[in-house]
């Protein structure tokens, strides 16, 4: 969609997350490998590095109580660039 489809040439936010346990910091260190893993999985499959973009909320938007609610909170989240 970003390389060939209708969003061709549109830049890429990826936003890393993380689930609630562990400290502030390492969540929100945590949150960005994830974006960038997903970012260097993207770069290999063609897209451009510089149109991808990685940040990180850490255990921000976290809202999970149990193991099940945690694995939807350790993700990343693809939005529109500027």
């Amino acid at each position: 969609c970003f390389m060939t489809g209708p969003l061709k040439g549109q830049k890429m936010r990826l936003v890393g997350h993380a689930d609630p346990r562990g400290e502030d910091n390492y969540n929100l260190v945590l949150g960005g490998q994830r974006a960038d893993n997903v970012k260097k999985t993207l770069v290999a499959e063609g897209m451009a590095a510089d149109m991808v973009q990685t940040s990180s909320r850490g255990e921000e938007d976290a809202t999970g109580a149990d193991e099940t609610g945690w694995a939807k909170d350790r993700r990343v989240d693809v939005q529109l660039g500027d």
